[in-house]
């Protein structure tokens, strides 16, 4: 989401004493043009994982084998996604000036294969 969408979502779950949970499974800490690197190979796999798909139509067929839309929206997806995967520093942007005595804001980074970002909201 944009980062206005974002402080907008978490200003009305605070404001309403719900609690939230929000998890980035991606990580966008390794440099950029990396990811581009990814895009033809995912472009490609989608040649492999299509056949796989259930149930498959013949639009499927055409939008990937034919005229390759799907492999295209499959990779620009992925690239894209990960670039824009918020950081703890981004988390701290969007939590400027809406935390308060009512409502306690937790993130935290998961170390594993890959590095994994949450950010919890609770009532007090």
């Amino acid at each position: 989401m944009k980062p206005h969408e974002a402080k907008k979502i978490l200003t009305s779950v605070q404001k309403s004493g719900e609690p939230i949970c929000v998890f980035e499974i991606s990580d966008n800490s390794t440099p950029t043009w990396l990811w581009w690197v990814a895009f033809p190979i995912n472009f490609i796999m989608t040649f492999f994982i299509t056949p796989m798909v259930r149930p498959m139509s013949w639009q499927q067929l055409v939008f990937t084998y034919i005229i390759p839309i799907i492999p295209f929206c499959f990779a620009w997806g992925g690239a894209v996604s990960n670039a824009r995967t918020y950081t703890l520093n981004d988390l701290d942007e969007l939590l400027s000036g809406i935390e308060s005595n009512t409502y306690k804001w937790k993130k935290r980074t998961i170390e594993g294969k890959t590095k994994q970002i949450y950010l919890l909201g609770i009532p007090n």
